[in-house]
């Protein structure tokens, strides 16, 4: 059982929840999960940029 915030008041609220206990709104079905799906998107997007930018840039190899 995860704890989260209400998005509108900022109380505490568990993942199962479907109102907030605080405020009494209605929560989105998928509030539990929102937060990994968009951290996996993110994080998916910086390797893919990560690794154009390694391909992109090429190395120095002047000598110093």
């Amino acid at each position: 059982m995860r704890a989260l915030s209400c998005s509108h008041c900022g109380g505490i609220v568990n993942a199962e929840d479907t109102d907030c206990s605080h405020c009494g709104i209605p929560l989105p079905p998928n509030h539990g999960t929102q937060r990994e799906q968009s951290f996996i998107y993110w994080f998916i997007a910086l390797v893919i940029f990560c690794v154009f930018m390694m391909l992109w840039l090429p190395p120095d190899w002047t000598p110093l």
